[in-house]
């Protein structure tokens, strides 16, 4: 019997141990699915670009991106197409649960690739892109 103790205890611990890695990695692998369906959708914009000469569908829309969502987040071009430049996009990776995963990831025309912290767009938003009034995203960093 207290071979069996002794034996569930150090299963626990492990466990308690290892949790917070399997997590950790779990989050990782999600935004590494995240990056490479905004790399995706980038590909998509670049075509767009070379045949209309524009990011934009029209005057008033964005394209429709391949990729709009997977389980984890959703995707979108950040501005309204109204007020953005032709040769410009910002894309970008919101968690569909803000709560389990708070950090978002962008894509721009250049290629860069960020990661930030937090942001106040969500997947629930009614437009088809993010709005991207003030500074919707804080503590950003290259990916």
């Amino acid at each position: 019997m207290l071979q069996l103790l002794v034996t569930l205890a150090v299963i626990i611990i492990l466990t308690v141990i290892a949790y917070p890695y399997y997590r950790q990695h779990q989050l990782q692998a999600r935004l590494n699915q995240a990056k490479a369906a905004l790399l995706i959708n980038g590909q998509f914009l670049a075509v767009h670009y070379q045949k209309h000469l524009s990011y934009k569908q029209n005057k008033h829309n964005w394209p429709e991106l391949p990729i709009s969502k997977n389980q984890h987040f959703c995707f979108r071009i950040q501005g309204n197409p109204s007020f953005a430049r032709e040769e410009h996009f910002t894309l970008k990776a919101v968690a569909i649960d803000t709560e389990a995963e708070p950090r978002i990831i962008k894509l721009n025309q250049d290629g860069r690739i960020f990661i930030c912290q937090s942001s106040t767009s969500r997947c629930d938003e009614e437009n088809h892109f993010f709005d991207g009034k003030g500074q919707p995203d804080k503590k950003c960093r290259i990916f």
